[in-house]
């Protein structure tokens, strides 16, 4: 009996995990990328916020240059989410594209806002700081 395919695992990253590997050549957040057996996503929302703060034009090509791997959700705005947590209004549509995206993982160094959930979950999504994945995931 043949097996069905098994889901890559859904990583979605918050654009402060996006401007951390773009910042510098050599991120250590770029080992993401590596991972194997996952689904890079994110948001058009969340590459407008990182185009606003990579002032380099080397940073916005590198950022390209990442992008070319990650699934982009279209997104406008923030749809209401039951049962969301009190956020600031700019990681509202975070979360919920997060949610959208079908993501297995929320992947945010924004330690302020999503840091109380680090290591569990929110809205069915388990939520970690990008040093974290090359353990979870096993990236080699």
């Amino acid at each position: 009996m043949n097996q069905p395919p098994s889901r890559r695992t859904r990583l979605f990253l918050d654009a402060n995990v996006l401007i951390s590997a773009a910042w510098k050549d050599n991120s250590k957040v770029a080992r993401i990328w590596r991972i194997v057996e996952v689904e890079l996503i994110t948001s058009t929302y969340v590459i407008a916020e990182c185009r606003r703060n990579l002032p380099r034009q080397e940073q916005q090509d590198r950022l390209d240059q990442f992008l070319n791997s990650v699934r982009v959700l279209e997104s406008q705005g923030a749809p209401i989410l039951a049962n969301a947590p009190a956020l600031p209004l700019k990681d509202q549509p975070v979360l919920a594209a997060a949610v959208m995206a079908r993501a297995d993982f929320l992947v945010t160094g924004d330690r302020k806002h999503f840091g109380q959930w680090y290591g569990g979950t929110v809205l069915g999504l388990r939520v970690e700081p990008p040093a974290s994945f090359p353990q979870i995931l096993g990236a080699r």
